[in-house]
């Protein structure tokens, strides 16, 4: 059983000021740093053997902070890259509300974007990324840096939700940490035991959080 930390990279001003980032290559600001170097000296108390990360550099500047104190190197990968959000890049949550209303609130869980990628897609190429890495770190800890839709629908996995039923996924703060268990069983990648570092349950609808 290989432990994965699947970790959302600290904020950008995009994340701030609520713009869609997807394969944009925005760098932290200032409190995205302050937060992925938090998130480094809380995943320096657990053992870590190796630090992947998607190549945005959103993702980098954490993962490099991380496998630091690690004394690891990075693996970059893009499959862990974020969604590509096509036309809905640099837009504002509002002008994309207003432009493309059946696609926005829970529906922007569960499909593509205009010009852009879907969900399944995203799904799709960052479990085949994890399978490889299980692969090669059997009984590992590893650490994956990752951006909030990727880490969704990867959850979603762990959880055996279809894409309709990750919208009800409780979504990941930037610099927040999940973990769950990865196995192969007869070559095919098997998640399970999510959880939260926050202490908050994986569902929004969880009537006892």
């Amino acid at each position: 059983m290989t432990t994965i930390y699947l970790v959302r990279h600290g904020a950008t001003d995009w994340n701030i000021n609520k713009r869609a980032q997807g394969t944009a290559d925005i760098p932290l600001n200032e409190h995205g740093e302050m937060q992925a170097l938090h998130t480094a000296e809380e995943l320096a108390k657990v053992e870590v053997d190796a630090v992947y990360t998607s190549d945005l550099q959103r993702a980098c500047f954490t993962a490099e902070a991380i496998a630091k104190l690690h004394g690891l190197d990075i693996v970059k990968e893009p499959r862990f890259r974020e969604i590509d959000q096509g036309e809905w890049t640099g837009l504002t949550v509002d002008e994309i509300r207003r432009r493309w209303p059946e696609k926005w609130g829970p529906a922007r869980h569960y499909n593509a974007r205009p010009g852009g990628e879907s969900p399944q897609q995203v799904r799709s190429r960052a479990l085949a990324a994890l399978k490889e890495v299980v692969e090669k770190h059997p009984d590992e800890h590893v650490v994956i840096v990752s951006h909030g839709g990727t880490i969704r629908w990867i959850s979603a996995e762990a959880l055996d939700y279809d894409d309709k039923q990750s919208a009800r996924i409780r979504g990941v703060g930037n610099g927040e940490v999940v973990c769950l268990s990865a196995q192969l069983n007869d070559g095919k990648l098997e998640l399970s035991n999510l959880a939260r570092w926050d202490g908050h349950t994986t569902d929004l609808d969880d009537p006892n959080d």
